[in-house]
């Protein structure tokens, strides 16, 4: 019987944890509701001039209809330099790609829909998320809770495929090595990362972010959703992959995803920054965009 009275108290323990843990479960999910109804951008930044991408070859490809923007394709300087970046960016390297087209805005919500209707694939979820989680699902905002698979499902639904990493990077800093889709520093109200600063404390709708458009014009390719890309992860594949049209490993256990979301520090969001999660999971951080190959000039 002496065991009883520990008992009591071992239990009262865990009552107390238990009450704790529900507290600040509620403490959390209160303020970030708070965080998302304060939404209001506290960064001024000038218009920039809207015929800055009057050049832009936009398509209106897929089943999606959704905007493409075409990239002509040749070499690029990939990866970051030996006093920038983590280990898994180097070395930097010329890597030949062909051209290719890529969408100008992040998958959104409104496209996923229409085609998780059409072919009755797996609705959207995330694990883990602390405030109302159909505020990410609304409409024009980009769409997340998506596998790779979905993403890739997705993708051959509309006619289209995964970018692979090289092309993601190479359409989101043009032919230079700029560290951002803008440059080489990062601004503040360029991007929707970690904060309220940029008005969103959660994702933001695509094209929220004219002044933060890449070389080529894409948006958001920088924050708001981490996008999936076609390759596997391999940490050395910089040092011994190929350098024409670079597909990552023909296997691995994580796939790449790249340009920082929401959530992400400012670093977290450079061209080069490279992320590694396994294909099956699904996160509130995480979405994509499609590409699909163009004709080389002069084909046909």
């Amino acid at each position: 019987m002496k065991e009883a009275p520990f008992l009591v108290l071992v239990g009262f323990v865990l009552l107390l944890m238990l009450i704790s843990g529900v507290i600040r479960m509620n403490r959390i999910r209160s303020d970030a509701k708070a965080a998302r109804i304060r939404q209001t951008s506290s960064v001024k930044i000038p218009a920039p001039d809207p015929s800055r991408f009057s050049h832009l070859r936009v398509a209106t490809l897929g089943a999606s209809g959704a905007p493409m923007v075409y990239i002509k394709g040749g070499t690029f300087w990939m990866g970051t330099q030996e006093e920038v970046g983590e280990y898994d960016e180097k070395p930097v390297r010329e890597v030949r790609i062909l051209p290719y087209f890529i969408d100008l805005y992040e998958v959104s919500n409104t496209h996923y829909q229409k085609f998780v209707k059409r072919t009755h694939r797996y609705q959207q979820e995330v694990m883990i998320f602390f405030d109302d989680v159909a505020f990410l699902f609304e409409p024009g905002f980009p769409a997340v809770g998506v596998s790779w698979f979905d993403a890739l499902a997705y993708c051959a639904w509309d006619g289209k495929r995964l970018p692979t990493e090289a092309e993601w990077e190479y359409a989101a800093r043009g032919g230079d090595q700029r560290q951002f889709p803008w440059g080489e520093t990062f601004l503040e109200g360029y991007a929707n990362i970690r904060g309220e600063e940029d008005g969103f404390a959660y994702t933001a709708p695509v094209g929220s972010f004219e002044a933060g458009r890449s070389a080529f014009g894409l948006y958001e390719m920088s924050g708001n959703a981490s996008e999936w890309v076609f390759d596997w992860y391999d940490e050395f594949f910089y040092k011994e992959g190929q350098v024409t049209l670079p597909v990552g490993p023909d296997t691995g256990i994580a796939k790449v995803h790249r340009g920082g979301a929401w959530d992400s520090v400012a670093t977290d969001t450079r061209t080069s920054k490279r992320f590694a999660t396994a294909p099956g999971r699904k996160e509130a951080t995480i979405g994509f965009r499609c590409a699909m190959d163009a004709p080389r000039e002069g084909a046909g």
